[in-house]
């Protein structure tokens, strides 16, 4: 299985964002009997795919989201508000940072649900904090109150969310993206620009500077015991 974008074995403070997601993807994948039916509703390169050896894994993604990734692991192209998948087919679907790229997240929902058996379980990861991306399927950006209403609209019971990280660690991962306000050097597309050379000093004493901020903040991360300003939300759910 080839994938061009493998982000699961990335460190916390290199991908912030994606850590928790991942962890939290090992943590449902633990959680699931030997042979249980999953369901990754965007998928995209189904990078978690071997989380669930364990079980009997099926992917679906649209494959729009990004070019350079590769969607010839999926089981099925197709787009979350109309999966060509029969009723009561599986005993859990995982969605991992897909909603807020989905026009009919309502409608996707649904469809989860619908092809989820009676008892079925929900794992779903949504980000609150995330700049634009894939564009331009990049429409929503999700509260706990917006999902655990999207989640219970659709059928679902028994939806618990749970913040991913806090105010201290949305820091840590948004501080990266001010050295991307610099100009690019150019040298790995062979057109290098003079004010990006020249600007490269900046930018590696930058990044150490970065790193450490990022280490500081997410050392502190804990005393933010509110956990209302994440990086996004995990959340667990059944069909009735």
């Amino acid at each position: 299985m080839h994938i061009r974008e493998d982000f699961v074995a990335r460190s916390k403070i290199s991908d912030i964002g994606r850590w928790y997601v991942t962890q939290f993807v090992h943590g449902a994948a633990a959680s699931l009997a030997p042979g249980t039916r999953i369901l990754d509703a965007g998928a995209g390169e189904c990078a978690y795919r071997s989380f669930f050896a364990h079980c009997d894994y099926k992917a679906a993604d649209l494959a729009v989201g990004d070019a350079n990734w590769n969607y010839g692991n999926l089981d099925y192209v197709a787009p979350l508000d109309h999966l060509p998948i029969e009723s009561a087919s599986f005993d859990a679907v995982m969605c991992t940072q897909a909603l807020e790229h989905l026009e009919k997240p309502l409608e996707s929902l649904g469809e989860m649900q619908r092809v989820l058996k009676p008892g079925g379980r929900l794992f779903l990861s949504a980000p609150m904090a995330h700049p634009e991306h894939q564009i331009p399927y990049d429409f929503f950006r999700y509260t706990s109150y917006g999902l655990r209403s999207l989640c219970e609209r659709a059928g679902f019971v028994d939806v618990k969310v749970t913040p991913m990280g806090g105010l201290f660690a949305r820091w840590a991962y948004e501080l990266p993206f001010a050295l991307s306000l610099l100009p690019r050097a150019g040298l790995r597309s062979g057109k290098p620009g003079l004010r990006g050379v020249l600007a490269l000093p900046v930018k590696a004493a930058g990044f150490i500077v970065v790193r450490l901020l990022q280490a500081l903040l997410l050392a502190i991360d804990p005393l933010d015991w509110r956990r209302d300003f994440p990086l996004g939300w995990a959340v667990e759910a059944r069909k009735p």
